[in-house]
């Protein structure tokens, strides 16, 4: 069997994607599993380091363009049609997943037109435009929020909730390894603190911002922060002067060690964070990144936050005060922290990456 999946861009497609292929190969020998990506250098570091065969299909996002921007998308078709067409005759896939991202589109569409089983996974709570451009042509819809269903429901589809796929290796991590391997105390309360792959300097600003307001417990509060590589030298300065004890990256890999130590996580809202932060039960500060398409971050981050599993700050409303209320309040009321992460682990599937699968190999003949 050989199965395609289409997916790039951000590690919110990666990740999701590399537990679906590892989900596959689970399932026994004589599966292969190839990609289809843009051609960004986040996707040839993982697939490629992850051993697998990597397509690039060149095309951009259309929504949110101003008109020449635009314009030179919408030129990128025809050729990006093309190249997916190629693809598909070079692999012959006897199924075609897409995680959703610009490569998702051509390449699931020009599937389903061949005859080819198709399966889309929705991973935010508001389906992006490519999913639901895709929706009334694929033979099976998955999604990982309950709130999703209503969107796919009329196109007459299969549709099945899933969750959202983790990289499994986040569940292994141990607090007193997590300690020796960042060199922080496993005695201290940790704020895990990240924005995205690339980082964000609103979050970076107003963590700096916090810290003249949490003196008092510098003894007890010690920082892992991913500022990206843009603010890491002025982070790093800053957190030097500031007495605070904290280790500053551009980009946590060792994200199993992270969450092990953090006590509290400080982030953005894109699907697969939620999703890490429910299956590990984490209490976080949600900040959900307000250019997302569809606003869809804050409907991820509100799912979480109805069930008590998190608590959102507006992205406007962030400052270095209003950060330092949210870590102060779970720091000084260990047990509110403890329940919302309990209340976050009720969300938590942490079967996705299988049932996904699952669903792949059924479309495939393979279950």
């Amino acid at each position: 069997m050989r199965a395609l999946i289409a997916a790039g861009g951000t590690g919110g497609h990666i990740f999701p994607a590399l537990a679906i292929a590892r989900a596959l190969q689970r399932k026994g020998q004589g599966i292969q599993v190839e990609f289809v990506g843009t051609g960004e250098r986040m996707e040839a570091e993982w697939f490629k380091a992850a051993g697998y065969p990597l397509h690039e299909v060149k095309i951009r996002g259309l929504k949110g363009k101003r008109l020449a921007p635009l314009i030179g998308s919408l030129a990128m078709l025809p050729q990006a049609f093309w190249q997916s067409w190629n693809i598909l005759s070079k692999v012959r896939p006897d199924v075609a997943v897409g995680v959703g991202g610009y490569a998702s589109g051509p390449v699931l569409l020009l599937s389903a037109l061949r005859g080819i089983p198709t399966l889309i996974h929705e991973q935010n709570a508001f389906p992006g435009l490519t999913n639901r451009l895709l929706a009334p042509f694929v033979s099976q819809i998955a999604y990982s929020f309950p709130e999703s269903e209503r969107y796919f429901l009329a196109r007459g589809k299969k549709v099945a909730f899933t969750g959202n796929p983790i990289r499994r290796e986040v569940l292994d991590g141990k607090r007193d390894e997590a300690a020796a391997r960042f060199d922080l105390d496993p005695g201290r309360f940790t704020l895990l603190s990240f924005g995205g792959s690339q980082g964000s300097s609103k979050i970076n600003r107003s963590l700096l911002e916090a810290l003249p307001h949490l003196l008092s417990l510098q003894v007890q509060l010690q920082f892992l922060h991913a500022s990206g590589e843009k603010d890491l030298v002025a982070m790093r300065e800053s957190f030097m002067r500031s007495g605070f004890t904290a280790r500053i990256y551009p980009f946590i890999q060792h994200m199993d060690s992270a969450y092990a130590i953090a006590n509290l996580v400080v982030s953005r809202a894109g699907a697969s964070t939620i999703a890490e932060l429910a299956a590990l039960g984490k209490p976080s500060l949600l900040v959900p990144y307000p250019y997302a398409a569809n606003d869809h971050q804050r409907r991820n981050a509100e799912a979480l936050a109805r069930l008590g599993g998190a608590r959102i700050i507006l992205d406007q409303d962030l400052d270095g005060l209003s950060l330092a209320k949210g870590i102060r309040e779970i720091l000084e009321d260990l047990r509110a922290g403890e329940e919302m992460g309990r209340k976050a682990k009720s969300m938590a599937l942490i079967d996705a990456d299988d049932r996904l699968a699952s669903l792949a190999t059924k479309l495939a003949g393979r279950s």
